[in-house]
């Protein structure tokens, strides 16, 4: 560009240059004002760094300040945060990370004592108190995160958008769904955590020769005495109801995982949805091994093709010959042994078949001989089976019409006409 000017340029001009005439020179003003304006740069980088040198020494002394503080202090602080903040100041400095372990019984104290409901307590006893940590906060939080997201897409699946079209009276009915569904999702995500922790205990440990099997997921029957144990630690008088919010959970996840029944063959080809809805063998794998967790992600996906994407990953990256990743995914599950993660690839994993699990059990609990429930309750339970309609009862009325299942509404109708 510079050597096309200058072949450009006027010969006039060449000729006085080269001839060494008259050049424009700078006038005295544009000299000076240059000169002001470096100098004030000079000064404002000098104040500049004055500056940043002494913030860092008053937030040094901030900290300096902050860490001489009596650890009594330190806890009484760090017990007006929440959780989500607390994980901030963790990944803020080594010092601070160090300070919150160090703090991490009288914390967990405090949630205990203040925070924490008693379904959490009473299915998750927190260790004694020289061992409890923030893990076990940590570990709760992710729990409740995981029943709060599966719950708001249960009832996204369930109220669409009839809430626009309905009067006062229905949509209070159904705004009790979602602060009525969230223990009874807990309850169900701690029923399958501990399932899978059982299915795990069983299979990790026995790890067979590679030249005779390697990894392996297979179906295997009920385990029935071991969700017994496990039922025990839920509330009597709440069992039949986790057991109906699973089945919901259940039928909810199946219909997700299969392609819209009003599309044609047409519609299917050009969407991509000829392959093989989701079977039941890979609706159990996410129930025992994703969990409530995995199920609200795939409940989130927008359409029916980013749910089977979703489902095809989660089940390829556990595989030890399929991701590359599968050591991080096996510790989410909480297995963070290093001989365990060893042992994978030649283990043969069973996963309990779709409908072996909680059903045969809640099915010999019901039989006549068996006082484990009330008559009333087993002749509800059979009527519920029949219909299928595990959300009316668990909210006690029909849901879809916003109205009691076996209550007269005479009197919303007359509401409805004034």
């Amino acid at each position: 560009m510079e050597r096309f000017r200058r072949s450009s340029a006027p010969p006039r001009l060449r000729t006085s240059e080269a001839t060494g005439g008259n050049r424009k020179r700078p006038s005295f003003g544009r000299a000076a004002e240059s000169f002001q304006n470096k100098l004030i740069a000079s000064f404002r980088s000098v104040r500049k760094r004055a500056e940043e040198n002494s913030e860092g020494e008053i937030s040094s002394s901030f900290f300096a300040g902050f860490f001489r503080l009596p650890n009594e202090l330190h806890v009484k602080i760090l017990c007006e945060l929440c959780i989500s903040d607390i994980l901030a100041l963790r990944r803020t400095s080594r010092a601070l990370n160090d300070l919150i372990s160090t703090c991490g019984a009288p914390l967990v104290r405090f949630w205990l004592r203040h925070k924490l409901g008693s379904l959490h307590i009473k299915l998750y006893p927190p260790p004694s108190p020289n061992e409890a940590d923030i893990h076990y906060l940590l570990a709760m939080r992710r729990r409740h995160i995981s029943s709060i997201r599966l719950t708001r897409e249960l009832a996204n699946f369930v109220l669409k958008d009839r809430l626009k079209h309905t009067n006062q009276r229905q949509r209070q009915m159904w705004n009790s769904v979602y602060e009525k569904m969230i223990p009874l999702v807990f309850a169900v995500g701690y029923f399958l955590e501990q399932h899978r922790r059982v299915v795990l205990e069983r299979d990790l440990g026995q790890a067979h020769f590679r030249s005779d099997i390697g990894y392996d997921i297979r179906t295997t029957p009920a385990i029935m005495g071991e969700e017994r144990l496990i039922m025990k630690r839920l509330d009597p008088c709440l069992r039949l109801h986790y057991f109906f919010t699973y089945l919901f959970i259940v039928q909810v996840l199946t219909r997700k995982l299969r392609p819209p029944t009003c599309a044609g063959s047409v519609k299917k080809f050009v969407r991509g949805w000829n392959a093989h809805p989701a079977c039941s063998e890979d609706i159990a794998f996410v129930l025992v091994l994703g969990g409530i967790g995995q199920v609200a992600k795939l409940l989130a996906c927008e359409n029916y093709s980013e749910r089977q994407q979703l489902l095809h990953s989660f089940i390829s990256g556990l595989s030890p010959y399929e991701s590359t990743g599968w050591r991080n995914r096996w510790r989410e599950l909480a297995v963070t042994s290093p001989a365990l993660l060893d042992d994978i690839p030649c283990t043969s994993i069973g996963i309990t078949q779709l409908d072996a699990i909680w059903e045969p059990l809640m099915a010999e609990l019901m039989k006549p001989g068996c006082r484990e429930f009330s008559e009333a309750q087993k002749t509800r339970y059979a009527e519920v089976k029949a219909s299928r309609k595990y959300i009316n009862e668990l909210m006690g009325y029909d849901i879809l019409r916003g109205r009691l299942a076996e209550g007269d509404d005479s009197e919303a109708e007359d509401g409805e006409e004034m």
